[in-house]
């Protein structure tokens, strides 16, 4: 499935490490990811404006791969606070890795391999939807759906990179969903 991505000739495994980079928070055999560098599922928006990096609740800048990098975040609901209301926590971190080119996404690719097993690939099916314009997003799957690499096409055609770590909720979601996309 990664062919059409390939180019002819290998590029050099990269010298840099996502685990170094991003700051994984939990090991693999427990196959959950706590969050981001200092970004907790969890948290709630007054505990993410306090960090130095976020401007607002739903808006940071990482330095990452020497450039900027914003992260796009999102909540949903938490754990019941015992009144009844359960207040938002987050539970979604996007990372726009920058403008697609084959050679960016295979290295962004290759790094994540190396740190996560891959769950999902996208299916033929997947990939000709894509192709054709029919979705304007392919998803990669890592550590059973924790950790996506996103394509997304712009309305004007260019793609951007996102790299995408989410809490254990929406990551089942993730794999129901692609669970379902197999079932004849």
């Amino acid at each position: 499935m990664m062919q059409w991505l390939r180019t002819t000739v290998r590029l050099p495994i990269v010298a840099f490490s996502f685990v170094n980079l991003l700051a994984i928070t939990a090991p693999l055999q427990a196959a959950t990811i706590q969050g981001f560098g200092t970004l907790k599922f969890g948290m709630t928006p007054a505990e993410v404006v306090a960090l130095e990096d976020c401007s607002s609740q739903t808006e940071c800048l990482y330095d990452l791969l020497g450039k900027n990098r914003y992260f796009t975040l999102a909540y949903g609901p938490g754990a019941s606070s015992g009144d009844g209301a359960t207040p938002a926590t987050l539970s979604h971190i996007d990372i726009e890795m920058g403008t697609y080119t084959q050679e960016w996404f295979l290295e962004v690719f290759e790094v994540l391999t190396t740190q996560y097993p891959t769950t999902h690939e996208p299916t033929d099916q997947e990939l000709a939807v894509f192709r054709d314009g029919s979705a304007q997003e392919l998803t990669f799957g890592f550590a059973e759906g924790f950790v996506l690499l996103k394509l997304v096409r712009r309305p004007f055609g260019n793609m951007i990179i996102h790299v995408v770590y989410q809490d254990a909720a929406h990551a089942q979601a993730q794999r129901d969903t692609w669970n379902a996309a197999v079932i004849p």
